[in-house]
């Protein structure tokens, strides 16, 4: 199933496309509808079959490739890092998936290496759908998200006007495919990527942050930086305040990095009244909010537990 939200408008001038409306409640859900498709295919799943869909992922697209798989009847095996959001993986085992070896993780394998064993062990049991090197990952954005958001775009440009996209980036698919074709359609499009402090892809740097999906520790694969006229950097505070904003503008509470999006949108929105500014918002926040508190809850019991210990 393909969903084309309109883009909302908030504050005048600025347009956010609301991906979290798609099947699985992400913008992971086109890549993941891809992926799956361009595998059966090329005969590397069959519906119903032996063959097992393996990937690691931080949650929406986890989320996205066991609902698509379902479809199927195609089982879903995910590696997901124990830092990612607990509800996310929740979400993946609801929507049919398994979440799998743990246990490898908290004995210190990262999940790239649970990936390798898991494969070099039996590698007739699993197609591993690779998101950072599956070709179909960037085609779901040329071909839908990328087209669709020009064509709405288009009913409400005025001629003439800047039109400024600003968006963050994780495999660079989405940026890619959507900077392509926004530039295809219009002229003097200026692409504007949003990048949590303390990362530059330029010197391939990257640090802890709490923006799960952005700058995971490699280079895009599929961003051209060709395609890129300004970087914005972003703290983790920033982008929960732009959670907040969009909850109180919008009525919609969004995820952190689609909250990193919204305040960098509108600070650019508010400095060039004149322009077009869009975004994405590309999943709702309710599914972190539980992993937050339960990560707030035990910094606050280490911390007391430390204050007993020097007492």
């Amino acid at each position: 199933m393909q969903i084309s939200p309109t883009p909302v408008r908030a504050c005048g001038n600025l347009l956010v496309k609301m991906e979290a409306m798609q099947p699985a409640s992400s913008h992971k859900a086109r890549a993941a509808r891809h992926i799956l498709r361009r595998a059966i295919a090329d005969g590397k799943l069959t519906p119903g079959g032996p063959v097992r869909l393996l990937e690691k992922s931080g949650g929406n697209l986890g989320v996205g490739l066991a609902y698509e798989a379902s479809r199927y009847g195609i089982s879903v095996d995910l590696v997901i890092g124990l830092s990612f959001s607990r509800t996310k993986r929740a979400l993946c085992e609801q929507y049919g998936a398994r979440v799998v070896h743990e246990d490898w993780l908290r004995d210190g394998m990262t999940p790239k290496e649970v990936i390798a064993q898991l494969i070099d062990e039996a590698p007739e049991r699993f197609f591993f759908s690779d998101q950072f090197a599956n070709e179909a990952n960037l085609q779901a954005h040329l071909t839908e998200t990328g087209p669709e958001l020009a064509e709405q775009i288009a009913q409400v440009l005025e001629p003439g006007q800047e039109l400024i996209l600003v968006k963050g980036a994780g495999t660079g698919a989405s940026f890619q495919g959507i900077a392509t074709r926004l530039r295809e359609r219009f002229e003097g499009v200026s692409c504007q990527l949003v990048m949590p402090q303390g990362c530059d892809l330029v010197t391939d740097t990257f640090s802890e942050h709490p923006l799960e999906g952005f700058a995971v520790g490699v280079k895009p694969p599929f961003l051209d930086l060709g395609l890129v006229d300004v970087t914005h950097y972003v703290s983790a505070s920033d982008a929960a305040a732009g959670q907040a904003a969009m909850a109180r503008d919008l009525g919609f509470f969004p995820g952190i990095t689609s909250g990193a999006n919204y305040a960098t949108a509108k600070r650019i929105a508010a400095e060039n009244p004149k322009a077009l500014v869009a975004t994405l918002a590309y999943d709702s926040g309710e599914s972190y909010l539980g992993s937050a508190l339960l990560r707030d809850a035990e910094a606050a019991s280490r911390a007391q537990d430390k204050v007993l210990q020097d007492a």
